[in-house]
C-alpha cells in the first residue's frame, strides 16, 4: 500500500447521521476512539467508559488487521499513514542511528493532532498491533521503532511562547526550540544534539549545558498534555493527575502514554563564552583528575565537559575540555587558569569565545556555520528538512553516573581503555566523556520527580563508532570493546545510569535508572497503562 493522506472518503450513508446531517470525520473519530477504550487483555468490555461514555459493545477476539483496516486508520488521520511499498516508506521507518535499519514497522503514522494518537492507539488495541513512539528517532536501543505501528509525533512542532512560559509541541527539535525561544531572549535547559524530539530528552530527565544553571529539561515542566492507554486526552500538572505529571518528568519515556504537548518554564538566554581547552595525551591523568575536582564545584553558570577519544587502530591525539559559562568572561578565564595549575601544565590549545547564545547552542551541537534547515537531516518529511546537512553515524554506548572522583586507578583504568581502541581494526572511533553535574541538578531532592541522579558528581558516556556496511565481525568487536569499558569502570562508578541513554544490557535497569523511585513508577504504570500497551523490554 502506498502513502495515504487523511482525507475524507466514504459512502454517503456512512457520513450522515441518523437525523440525515452530515458527521465530521472528527465525530466519527471520536465516536470510534469511546468505543475502543475498553479493549484490555484481547477482549472488549461494557461499562464506564473513560471519556464519560457508556459502551455496550459485544466482547469480540482482535485479529491481525487486515489492508482494509490500515486504509480506514489512514483515512480517519489528520496526519499521514506510510506502508511498505510507500515511495517514502524507507525515509519514514529509518532512526537517527543506522545501526537499526533493518527494522520494518507495519506502519508508520505521523500524526498531526492529539486525536490522531487516540485513533492509533485504539487501532493497535484493536488489532493487538505492538505501538512504538517516536519524536525523534534517537533511542539507543532502537524502541522508537519496531514491527507494529510507529506513532510518531514530528508534525506537533509548533513552538509558542506567552510571558515565561513555552508551549511546544512533543515533535519539535532541539534546534528549534532554541531558534524561536532564543530570538526572544529565552531558553530551556536542553541538550546539544540539534536534531533530538525534544519531548525524548525532557521525559528522560533532559542533562544538557546549561542544566547547572537553569536544571534539568525536565525541570522546567509545568505541564503535559498526553495521549494515555485508555485513549484519553489528559492534561497533567501539579494539580491533575499528580502522580503521572511526577512520573513524566524523568519516567515518561512511552511508559504511560503518547505525550503531544509540553509546557515549560523558560529562562534567560543571555550572551555566554563557550570555551574548549586541549592537552597532550601524555597529560591525560592530571586532566582528569583536576577536572572532576573543578567542573562539578565551579559556580552554577558553568557548565563543563571532558573528552578521551582515539581513532580505532590509532593512538589518542589529545585530551579536550569544552563548555560554557553564563557569567562574566574574566571569571571564567580566572578559573580556567586555576583548572590548568592544578593539572601542572597550561593547555596546548586554547579557545575562549563570547557569543550569543543561539550562536553558542550550534557551536556545542556541531552545527555551527549552518543555517537552522541545514541543521536537520535531510528529506521532506516531518522532522527533515530538504536543506538539512546532520548526517548519520552507527554507534552503540553505555552509561555510568559518578557520586564521587575517581581515584587514580580507575583514572588509569579509563585511560587504558581508550588507549585499547588502537588493538581495534574496522575503522569508526571511540570516546569516553564526561559531564559535569551539581549546582540546580543537585538541589532538587531525589523524590521530587521521577529523576533520581541528583547526588551524582558527573556523568560517563562511553562511545563507540563504526563505518557503513562494517562486518558483523568489526561491529562486534567494537561493541565488546564498549561492553569492557563499562565493565572495567564498575569499581568506580554508582551502579546508576542515565535512562536516556538506553542500554538494553543492563540487568538491574530499575534500580540503575530510577532507584527509589522505581516503585513508585511501577504503581504509576498499573494505574495509566495496566493492559501494559506500551511496553519494551525495558517498560515496568
Amino acid at each position: 500500500m502506498g502513502t495515504t493522506s487523511g482525507r475524507e472518503t466514504g459512502t454517503e450513508a456512512a457520513q450522515r447521521g441518523a437525523d440525515g446531517k452530515r458527521l465530521t470525520r472528527r465525530v466519527l473519530l471520536g465516536a470510534g476512539a469511546v468505543a475502543g477504550v475498553g479493549v484490555a487483555a484481547g477482549t472488549w468490555t461494557a461499562g464506564a467508559s473513560p471519556l464519560g461514555t457508556t459502551t455496550t459493545t459485544a466482547a469480540r477476539a482482535p485479529r491481525p488487521p487486515r489492508a482494509g483496516d490500515w486504509t480506514a486508520l489512514a483515512r480517519g488521520l489528520d496526519g499521514t499513514l506510510i506502508r511498505p511499498g510507500a515511495r517514502d516508506y524507507d525515509t519514514a521507518r529509518t532512526l537517527f542511528n543506522p545501526r537499526f535499519d533493518g527494522i520494518r514497522p507495519a506502519g508508520v503514522a505521523y500524526c498531526a493532532r492529539p486525536e490522531d494518537v487516540r485513533s492509533c492507539l485504539e487501532f493497535a488495541r484493536r488489532h493487538e498491533v505492538p505501538v512504538a513512539v517516536r519524536s525523534g528517532g534517537h533511542s539507543y536501543a532502537g524502541w522508537s521503532s519496531g514491527p507494529g505501528l510507529i506513532v510518531d509525533v514530528q508534525k506537533l512542532a509548533s513552538v509558542r511562547l506567552s510571558g515565561g512560559t513555552a508551549t511546544v509541541g512533543a515533535g519539535a527539535k532541539l534546534i528549534d526550540v532554541y531558534d524561536r525561544l532564543t530570538a526572544h531572549g529565552r531558553t530551556v535547559p536542553a541538550g546539544s544534539c540539534p536534531t533530538v524530539g525534544v519531548s525524548g530528552l525532557a521525559l528522560g530527565g533532559g542533562i544538557g549545558v546549561v542544566s547547572r544553571a537553569y536544571g534539568l529539561t525536565s525541570d522546567s515542566i509545568t505541564g503535559a498534555r498526553i495521549v494515555t492507554a485508555d485513549g484519553r486526552i489528559r492534561d497533567v500538572d501539579a494539580s491533575r493527575d499528580p502522580d503521572l505529571f511526577w512520573a513524566l518528568r524523568g519516567g515518561g519515556n512511552a511508559q504511560f502514554g503518547v505525550v503531544t504537548e509540553l509546557r515549560m518554564r523558560t529562562h534567560a538566554a543571555p550572551t555566554c563564552t563557550t570555551f574548549f581547552l586541549s592537552w597532550p595525551w601524555a597529560r591525560a591523568e592530571a586532566v582528569v583528575r583536576a577536572w572532576q575536582r573543578w567542573a562539578p564545584t565551579a559556580p552554577d553558570e558553568i557548565w563543563a565537559n571532558l573528552h578521551l577519544s582515539a581513532p580505532v587502530g590509532g593512538r589518542p591525539g589529545s585530551v579536550r575540555v569544552g563548555g560554557l559559562s553564563l557569567g562574566s568572561r574574566g571569571d571564567l578565564e580566572n578559573r580556567i587558569d586555576r583548572l590548568a595549575d592544578a593539572i601542572g601544565a597550561s593547555a596546548s590549545s586554547v579557545s575562549v569565545r563570547t557569543r550569543p547564545f543561539m550562536d553558542a547552542m550550534k557551536v556545542m551541537g556541531g552545527v555551527s556555520g549552518l543555517t537552522i534547515p541545514q541543521s536537520h537531516q535531510q528529506g521532506t518529511l516531518p522532522g527533515r528538512n530538504p536543506l538539512g546537512r546532520v548526517a548519520r553515524e552507527s554507534y552503540a554506548a553505555r552509561s555510568d553516573f559518578y557520586t564521587r572522583s575517581i581515584p587514580a586507578d580507575g583514572i588509569k583504568a579509563l585511560i587504558t581503555r581508550v588507549e585499547r581502541l588502537a588493538a581495534l581494526s574496522g575503522g569508526g572511533a571511540g570516546s569516553i566523556a564526561l559531564d559535569a553535574l551539581g549546582g540546580a541538578v543537585g538541589r532538587v531532592r531525589a523524590t521530587d520527580t521521577a529523576f533520581v541522579h541528583r547526588n551524582a558528581l558527573f556523568l560517563a558516556q562511553y562511545i563507540v563508532s563504526w563505518p557503513d556496511r562494517a562486518s558483523a565481525t568489526t561491529v562486534a568487536r567494537h561493541q565488546a570493546w564498549l561492553d569492557g569499558t563499562h565493565a572495567a569502570m564498575r569499581p568506580w562508578a554508582s551502579g546508576q545510569a542515565y535512562q536516556n541513554y538506553t542500554d538494553p544490557k543492563l540487568k538491574d535497569w530499575r534500580r540503575a535508572y530510577f532507584g527509589v523511585n522505581a516503585d513508585r513508577l511501577a504503581r504509576v504504570k498499573k494505574a495509566y497503562d495496566p493492559g501494559r500497551l506500551f511496553r519494551n523490554p525495558q517498560s515496568f
